[in-house]
């Protein structure tokens, strides 16, 4: 069975360093698609692969924008029931997956989903 580097560091990284994967990756620029492997099971939209791995950049930022806010807040939505529950399932998800990854962790993963964001629309324009 043939690995490939990327698939060797992430082996290492969380088998024998018990580090969290923190990395994330360009998917396309039109339109912009980027990869965050440690979420691949809440992926909604199926990569080139057919593997589950691939999120839009308005889903990236707002999955983003949970990690840095934490567990949902009911006031945060005016007290809606309905978009509070639907956040906090979204939430459940999430944290179940990141279940190893200390606030640091959680930290540096928003903010490489925020860089990947940025360097795959400058991607775009670069020919």
């Amino acid at each position: 069975m043939k690995i490939t580097k990327r698939q060797l560091r992430r082996i290492i990284r969380e088998s024998l360093l018990c580090e969290a994967d923190t990395d994330v990756h360009e998917g396309d620029h039109d339109p912009i698609r980027i990869e965050i492997p440690a979420l691949e099971k809440i992926a909604t939209e199926e990569n080139f692969d057919g593997k589950k791995i691939w999120f839009s950049d308005s889903d990236a930022s707002k999955i983003a924008d949970a990690l840095e806010d934490g567990e949902p807040d009911i006031e945060h939505f005016d007290y809606d029931e309905e978009r509070y529950e639907k956040a906090r399932a979204a939430w459940d998800k999430m944290s179940e997956l990141l279940d190893d990854f200390d606030e640091s962790d959680i930290d540096e993963l928003a903010q490489n989903i925020r860089d990947q964001i940025e360097k795959t629309k400058d991607s775009g324009y670069g020919y």
